[in-house]
């Protein structure tokens, strides 16, 4: 009572500087007014907050309901993905690496015999960061404790404290962002407990953006927020140079440079950790990537007529060329062509032959009378199981239906020789070698693993491509394979995966490792700059396509309407109370009347008025942090409009409703004080 009635009475003063003209707001003067000061009280609390709940929640199921066996989807693939690092085996998922590498450490330092418990804990601590963000803001102790009622209650927040969860750790992690960026800029530049939450703000900031990408959004708004504390400090006429550059240096230090180090770190730590090859999960990934999962790959150092191939088409997830028998629906006579989801197939091989020539390799006894497959050849392409020719017809598609389209498709039987419909042109479009020689004599012929190349196909003038589109069921929802006049080239090259020799003895090999082919056998294991982040790109990369395109590819077709991103606002959980439904709609409508005021008060301004506006502590707090929840709200909830697949969980509102709620009790708080301030003058 004491303190309220303490900051009460500097609300009544001015605390405003003279400038040369009129007065100006310091930076420093939530500091001045005492705002955002925690007594050890506070501290306390907050730590009874994640005791209670954590006491509470356990107590309230029995021990078999914490010991059950894994009874949901996302419990069950967590806890696969984490014997996998445990393991040091390979995989790829949606998620950056620290949720599993924390789980991980608890579970092989023995910390938790149940990790449903640790979930249980980080969600009993964000309830404690939030207790002292709003006591941060100056929000009395009815409000934050409403605060804590309200998130306590959200069915979806509840449900995530029971189960190990991908989101218990990174809104934990969120809640000590927003309180640390909130501590930063309330409390007194350059002081020790200043520079105590920069450091906390920075660690827990690369520990958000390593645990989910979203944290990536939670690092934009940091940045943004810190652009406008560093437009309130050069405002202040008293703020010396020195202490502006300071500042410069720090925020780009500890904002910058150190959460994007603990990310590359983290995704280090996982990239270094695959020692053992995964098949269902390493085929999605390139040649390079593959080769340091698996080791050096022995091919020959030239493609020959002949030989049996696979190719992968290089802008795709997985993408081997292959044919299945199965008919077009509309051409029964002809195969189906596909790009493959599988590495391990036979329905991927295909036989590279000659134009015009029969070889007869029962006679070759030596390399010298292979032939080499030239750049700028033709050759034909015979499926190996099936014994039919590849070939471009004017057929269309059965997906992509336009006039420039030809289908692909495999014809005839083993004996046909084919046209100039089957003929295809070898173009090549890079060469990846590890020396810098120039005109090799080397370079006009096909190389396995390193040559990329398209095919056009002679008889109908059109490229062979793929592009990401699935056909129906009844082709095994892979990617259609089309022909098209003057293709866009990425979606036209393909590298070759793998050879098989028409014959038995010995011919030229190289060791492909990393992009480097080495004659020697001793491989130099270890990881420079340029590969690392090589490694990591690609690793990134597929990550986000196989959220999308792999995992819920599929599963479009059953998308809910009721959980589309657009409604989430306005979607309550069925099992949460009534009375929260109060609370969901206010901090929709708490920042719809924020805006409203700010437009109130831009159409009402008057530039020209000599009038001095009135000081009021309360509207600065109101106005400054109303503005965050707002750009922070719609940060965290604009991203997932763009997601490409409406497989979204409720849970991925967390940070909006977070600052909703912050919002909503902002305004509750300032509304308050209003009316005790009016009674007061009374």
């Amino acid at each position: 009572m004491l303190r309220q009635d303490k900051t009460t009475s500097k609300n009544m003063r001015d605390l405003r500087l003279q400038g040369p003209y009129r007065k100006y707001i310091p930076y420093n003067i939530f500091e001045l007014c005492g705002i955002g000061h925690l007594n050890a009280l506070d501290y306390i609390f907050a730590f009874l907050v994640v005791v209670a709940n954590f006491t509470l929640i356990s107590r309230l199921h029995s021990s078999s309901f914490w010991n059950r066996p894994w009874d949901n989807h996302g419990e069950e693939e967590l806890s696969q993905l984490i014997q996998f690092y445990v393991d040091k085996a390979f995989y790829i998922h949606e998620l950056p690496p620290f949720t599993i590498q924390f789980y991980s450490i608890v579970r092989r330092l023995k910390i938790a015999e149940n990790l449903r418990y640790v979930s249980l804990l980080l969600n009993s601590s964000t309830l404690g960061f939030l207790f002292l963000i709003l006591r941060r803001i100056n929000c009395s102790y009815v409000i934050s404790a409403t605060g804590l009622l309200i998130l306590s209650t959200w069915e979806t927040f509840r449900n995530e404290g029971t189960v190990i969860s991908f989101d218990s750790l990174e809104w934990c992690l969120f809640s000590v962002v927003i309180y640390s960026l909130i501590s930063v800029s309330t409390v007194k530049q350059g002081t020790t407990r200043w520079f105590a939450h920069l450091v906390t703000l920075s660690i827990s900031l690369g520990l958000a953006i390593s645990s989910k990408f979203i944290g990536v959004v939670t690092w934009a708004f940091v940045i943004l927020s810190l652009v406008r504390q560093f437009d309130r400090l050069i405002s202040d006429i008293k703020v010396t140079t020195s202490q502006i550059v300071r500042f410069i240096i720090l925020c780009v230090l500890f904002v910058l440079v150190v959460p994007g180090s603990i990310f590359i770190i983290s995704y280090s730590n996982l990239l270094t950790n695959f020692k053992t090859d995964t098949p269902q999960f390493s085929k999605y990934m390139s040649t390079f990537f593959k080769s340091y999962l698996r080791g050096p790959q022995l091919q020959p150092s030239r493609l020959y007529y002949g030989s049996t191939i696979t190719l992968r088409h290089l802008d795709s997830m997985v993408g081997y060329l292959a044919s299945h028998d199965i008919s077009y629906p509309s051409d029964a006579d002809e195969q189906l062509v596909t790009l493959s989801f599988e590495e391990f197939n036979v329905d991927n091989e295909w036989v590279v032959e000659h134009p015009t020539l029969n070889l007869n390799f029962s006679e070759v006894h030596h390399a010298d009378q292979l032939t080499p497959v030239e750049f700028g050849q033709d050759i034909k392409l015979r499926h190996k199981s099936t014994g039919k020719l590849l070939r471009a017809s004017t057929a269309k598609p059965p997906i992509s239906e336009q006039d420039y389209d030809f289908q692909i498709s495999c014809t005839k039987d083993s004996d046909y020789e084919g046209g100039m419909d089957e003929t295809w042109d070898v173009l090549l479009i890079k060469d990846e070698t590890n020396n810098d020689k120039k005109n090799n004599a080397d370079d006009k012929y096909v190389k396995p693993l390193r040559s990329e190349m398209r095919f056009y196909n002679n008889g109908q003038r059109c490229g062979l491509l793929s592009h990401d589109l699935r056909l129906p069921e009844w082709g095994r929802f892979e990617q259609e394979v089309l022909c098209m006049e003057n293709p866009v080239t990425p979606r036209t090259t393909f590298v070759i995966d793998s050879v098989q020799l028409p014959v038995d003895f010995q011919v030229p090999m190289m060791e492909y490792y990393m992009s480097e082919i080495n004659s020697s056998a001793e491989v130099n294991h270890t990881l420079s700059w340029s590969q690392l982040f090589h490694l990591l790109g690609e690793y990134i990369f597929k990550q986000y396509k196989y959220n999308y395109y792999i995992k819920y590819g599929k599963n479009k077709v059953s998308f809910e309407d009721a959980f589309a991103v657009e409604k989430w606002p306005i979607t309550l959980d069925a099992e949460s109370p009534v009375w929260f439904n109060f609370a969901w709609y206010g901090s929709i409508l708490s920042m719809f009347i924020f805006l409203c005021v700010q437009c109130k008060r831009m159409i009402c301004w008057n530039p020209w008025s000599t009038a001095e506006a009135s000081f009021s502590i309360h509207w600065d707090i109101y106005n400054e942090f109303g503005w965050k929840c707002i750009i922070g709200w719609f940060l965290h909830f604009y991203i997932f409009t763009m997601s490409p697949h409406f497989n979204l969980g409720k849970t991925l509102y967390f940070q909006s409703f977070f600052f909703s709620v912050l919002c909503l009790l902002e305004s509750l708080d300032f509304l308050t004080k209003q009316m005790v301030e009016r009674s007061c003058q009374l």
